[in-house]
């Protein structure tokens, strides 16, 4: 059986300090208190996988294999210009995809410049 918690201590944080470690205990699925208690007793407390973060995951690589198989289909036709567009394409998505990789694992958010210039080329056509 666990034993009952029964000394506390208070402790004084600044707004934005306990802002940040509440945002950070709700992304490992933890309260504020058993964060900091954690944490302060050696922890790396790591964010939770979520459903639609797997879902996201899995259509991005489905989106990978429909490249691959465009590209693989248009060297066999013979359309080389095809071909090319798609392999830019894949290596475009697998840079994406690793970026999105390095941010999860540092924990930031994708940016915004690395959207916009995977979004597309225009004028590159």
């Amino acid at each position: 059986m666990l034993e009952r918690r029964t000394a506390a201590k208070l402790i004084r944080l600044q707004p934005d300090e306990l802002a940040r470690i509440t945002e950070r205990a709700r992304a490992c699925g933890r309260t504020p208190a058993r964060f900091i208690r954690e944490t302060s007793l050696g922890a790396i407390p790591k964010p939770r996988h979520h459903a639609a973060t797997d879902a996201v995951l899995y259509d991005i690589a489905q989106i990978a294999r429909c490249l691959d198989e465009i590209g693989r289909l248009a060297e066999a036709s013979q359309h080389p210009a095809l071909a090319e567009l798609a392999r830019t394409a894949l290596d475009r998505h697998w840079a994406l995809v690793r970026q999105i990789v390095q941010d999860r694992r540092r924990g930031t958010a994708a940016p915004d410049s690395a959207m916009a210039t995977t979004s597309g080329d225009e004028g590159a056509k």
